[in-house]
């Protein structure tokens, strides 16, 4: 009879089989199907291992612990492009931040964010040019 030890995984540090390089978890986190595009796989490998924080996969936005099983969830772990569509440099993020990122890259969702922000606390109206969005595609 043979026995594996266990070995931990690349992504998380938890245990994993001695033959596979990721834990069960992190391996169907990074094997779902994207039907859109063909993804990097590298890119949500690099982007997983940076999200876990020992305990805990986290979102790159907000920091709020992510859930990994209820896909209906609002904190549930998705794969964020930090620029639309481009492949090689995403980061983990909670489902519902990812829908109301959509179409922007980092820096113009910061701005419209900060800018609601002020909208709501003081009713300061927002400039109609910071909806000048390059990645927009609607």
């Amino acid at each position: 009879m043979t026995v594996y030890k266990k070995t931990v995984c690349y992504i998380c540090g938890l245990d994993k089989h001695l033959l596979a390089k990721f834990c069960k978890r992190c391996k169907k986190i990074l094997d779902r199907i994207d039907t859109r595009r063909k993804h990097d796989r590298a890119a949500r490998i690099k982007a997983l291992k940076s999200s876990w924080d020992g305990s805990c996969f986290r979102c790159n936005y907000s920091g709020v612990k992510l859930e990994e099983k209820d896909h209906k969830s609002p904190l549930y772990i998705t794969f964020d492009h930090r620029i639309p569509r481009k492949e090689d440099d995403i980061v983990i993020a909670a489902s519902v931040i990812n829908d109301m990122k959509s179409d922007l890259d980092e820096e113009e969702f910061k701005n419209v964010i900060n800018h609601l922000a002020e909208y709501f606390r003081n009713g300061v109206l927002i400039n109609p040019d910071v909806f000048n969005l390059k990645h927009w595609k609607r």
